[in-house]
């Protein structure tokens, strides 16, 4: 019996063995799966730190891009020349008026031209000059160019007041910026002669108040989306002749603010307009070229010569000069993919536009032929800083 009870205890204990044993194989298999995830988690909480670490860096490196920024994305020079953004006139009366002055690079030691830009609505001195780079080519040209700015106080959309023709509103801008181009000839020995013009949208408008009341001053004219001359007398008005051009007779509106003496000395005319322009009617631009055809030739039988240039391309443009002998002096370029913007000017400023010819050197080309022989000796008496 003793010995039936040995064995008894021993076959136990080797089962319980056998237990513990397989027990211990069980036991190290999950050790080991545990082990594993714990390595999986580790590792996965190591990538997530290193992410953090390179999203960290990367929020440093931008930070200090950022910094960088406004030297690498800094606008580029208004050209090679010098560029004077804040300049301030004031006439006898004690008007004042802001302008911006560009001296090309290389001037001519005598007689340098001037070109006057008269900026649209919404638009600045700085914005006009960067988007129809004409700066380059007074660089090219040898010219200075002038960019009057129009205060808020007088318009709060910075519009040129071409729809109030009249003394106190229109008509006094339009003599204002005279004077002050007759005291920059006289301070930096302008040519007298070779005193231009241009203007976009109500620009246009001013500046061919500008030409009509001041005919001893200004040799040539460049209207740009212009409207027809004389049309409107208010705010209201004006918008009607934008959108529909006018249903009066054409000179006389042009009569009805000029000056009497250009009737004697012709004001030659670049008109420019883009054919799809929502905002100013294409037919203002027919119309303009009537009224300036009639002030320059008065012969009803004198032909128009015509062409079209850059066909197929969105250059393309229709070209209509009048000629006096050999000499265009009223020049239509009707551009045929152009809205409400400057002809084949720098697109990231707000109306210029990439497509359609450039239209600086249309202008310029235009100006190079014009030349005031009587032209009007400069007021002195003024005073600019």
């Amino acid at each position: 019996m003793a010995r039936s009870f040995s064995s008894l205890f021993f076959k136990a204990a080797k089962k319980i063995s056998k237990l513990q044993r397989a027990a211990l194989r069980m036991a190290a298999p999950k050790a080991a799966r545990k082990r594993t995830v714990s390595a999986r988690k580790a590792a996965v909480a190591a990538g997530h730190a290193a992410k953090a670490a390179k999203a960290a860096n990367a929020a440093i490196a931008a930070k200090a891009t950022s910094g960088a920024a406004p030297r690498s994305t800094a606008a580029p020079p208004l050209g090679n020349g010098r560029w004077e953004a804040s300049r301030q006139f004031s006439d006898g009366a004690g008007r004042r008026l802001a302008f911006a002055r560009y001296t090309p690079a290389a001037p001519p030691a005598t007689g340098m031209p001037v070109v006057v830009m008269l900026h649209g609505c919404r638009q600045t001195s700085v914005a006009f000059a960067r988007g129809t780079r004409m700066n380059q080519w007074a660089d090219a040209g040898g010219f200075m160019v002038l960019y009057p700015q129009q205060s808020m106080a007088r318009q709060v959309q910075r519009c040129w007041r071409w729809f109030q023709p009249d003394a106190h509103h229109g008509g006094a801008e339009a003599d204002l910026i005279a004077a002050m181009i007759q005291a920059e000839v006289a301070r930096h020995g302008l040519d007298p002669e070779r005193v231009y013009i241009a203007g976009l949208s109500a620009g246009a408008g001013m500046a061919a108040l500008v030409a009509l009341r001041h005919p001893g001053l200004i040799a040539a004219l460049a209207m740009h989306s212009g409207p027809v001359v004389g049309d409107a007398h208010n705010a209201a008005s004006g918008i009607g002749t934008m959108r529909r051009g006018s249903i009066k007779p054409l000179f006389p509106l042009l009569e009805s603010v000029a000056d009497p003496a250009v009737l004697q000395l012709g004001m030659p005319a670049l008109i420019l307009q883009g054919q799809l322009d929502p905002a100013v009617a294409p037919r203002n631009a027919r119309q303009l070229f009537e009224q300036f055809r009639a002030l320059n030739l008065p012969h009803p039988e004198d032909v128009p010569v015509e062409r079209v240039l850059g066909l197929g391309t969105e250059k393309a443009y229709r070209r209509v000069d009048m000629l006096r002998g050999r000499k265009t002096v009223v020049r239509l370029c009707e551009i045929t993919r152009l809205e409400h913007a400057w002809s084949g000017g720098d697109p990231a400023v707000r109306y210029h536009a990439r497509s359609g010819p450039d239209a600086s050197a249309l202008i310029w080309r235009f100006f190079q032929g014009q030349r005031r022989v009587a032209a009007v000796p400069a007021e002195l008496g003024q005073a600019a800083t």
